[in-house]
């Protein structure tokens, strides 16, 4: 048979007190961190939606957290509108409304611009060329360019033909 004897002081207490304390603060201070990284990705998100909303543009935003204090990483899903061709000036613009407004600072922002087609939509796209129902003119800029090319041929021209055409450029 085996007796085992334990004698509790005041010392040892207070040592299983204080590990008690430190693990709990230091769950504590995780939890909190969680809280305060959803809260700016939030705010992330939220200014940046909001900031489309007011210019007339729909967009879901993401966000990610990046090595370092406070370094995020978004991703905008859109339209292919026209106005977003150049995004990078819309970029570095938006990057400091979020510095300003939130805090945070914004590494890079990349974009998305998927193309939904259904069939109905090609089917009907094959029979009416000339026909584009989007109310932007991205994709009817887009469909000129391509028809023009498309309409490019090579001749045989004799010397005489090539002299008088260059003559005239």
């Amino acid at each position: 048979m085996f007796t085992m004897t334990i004698s509790l002081d005041s010392l040892a207490v207070y040592i299983v007190v204080l590990d008690i304390l430190i693990l709990l603060s230091y769950v504590l201070y995780i939890l909190h961190n969680k809280r305060r990284l959803e809260k700016s990705i939030k705010n992330i998100t939220d200014f940046i939606t909001d900031y489309f909303l007011n210019t007339g543009a729909e967009v879901q935003v993401t966000c990610f957290k990046i090595d370092g204090n406070r370094r995020y990483v978004t991703l905008i899903e859109s339209q292919p509108l026209k106005r977003f061709r150049y995004s990078n000036v819309l970029e570095s613009n938006l990057i400091g409304h979020v510095f300003k407004v939130t805090g945070n600072i914004v590494e890079k922002i990349y974009w998305r611009f998927p193309v939904q087609l259904n069939q109905n939509a090609m089917a009907s796209t094959a029979i009416e060329e000339n026909s584009t129902p989007e109310d932007d003119l991205y994709f009817s800029e887009v469909h000129t360019l391509t028809k023009s090319k498309a309409e490019y041929n090579v001749n045989e021209v004799s010397w005489d033909e090539f002299e008088t055409s260059k003559k005239e450029t």
